[in-house]
């Protein structure tokens, strides 16, 4: 499970249990998580987004030969 899709269920799950609470006081609680999944979805969205405008995204590293050292 990617952290995304960590974050978007705890969301879901946040967003649930506000609607359930019986208190104003839990349901207040669960909007305030609720709020901080939705932000951190969007930070993981907007890195991504600036990871794919770095030259070189999605290529693989060149690997260096591991040179031996004869005695």
């Amino acid at each position: 499970m990617t952290k995304l899709e960590e974050y978007t269920s705890k969301a879901e799950a946040s967003l649930a249990a506000a609607e359930a609470a019986t208190s104003e006081r839990d349901r207040a609680f669960h909007r305030r998580a609720h709020t901080i999944w939705r932000k951190l979805i969007r930070g993981i969205g907007e890195a991504e987004e600036r990871a794919a405008m770095q030259p070189g995204y999605g290529k693989r590293p060149a690997i260096k030969r591991l040179t031996s050292a004869k005695a």
